[in-house]
């Protein structure tokens, strides 16, 4: 003996809901993303006003979950890791000596020369 299901048939409020949750999250998900963008960019901004030009050596590379690198280089005698992000054609492998900015006040803050924004 076989049963069969019928779905139901959702009600209009059902779906205004479903609706209103979609729209929802597709606000959350594009709010954060403006959010990292716009800091990335003010980052980059206060970069540019007073930088120092130094080297630092690829630790990471993902090309997985978006293309970025994870680079070590060091300042008065503390090393700092920041990441910053590439493009799938650029020639760079974990291990390599890169050019990279990063700010004189605060030297957490840094772009590789593979970013658009670096010349």
């Amino acid at each position: 003996m076989s049963r069969t299901i019928k779905a139901q048939k959702k009600t209009l409020k059902e779906k205004i809901c479903i609706f209103l949750v979609l729209v929802g999250m597709s606000g959350l998900v594009y709010f954060i993303a403006s959010n990292l963008r716009d800091e990335r960019l003010d980052a980059i901004k206060y970069i540019k006003k007073d930088f120092v030009l130094t080297e630092g050596i690829v630790k990471e590379k993902n090309a997985y979950k978006g293309n970025f690198i994870t680079v070590n280089y060091k300042v008065n005698d503390k090393i700092y890791e920041a990441s910053d992000g590439i493009r799938a054609t650029d020639n760079v492998e974990v291990g390599d000596t890169i050019s990279l900015k990063y700010s004189k006040s605060r030297p957490e803050l840094m772009m590789t020369i593979f970013n658009e924004e670096y010349q």
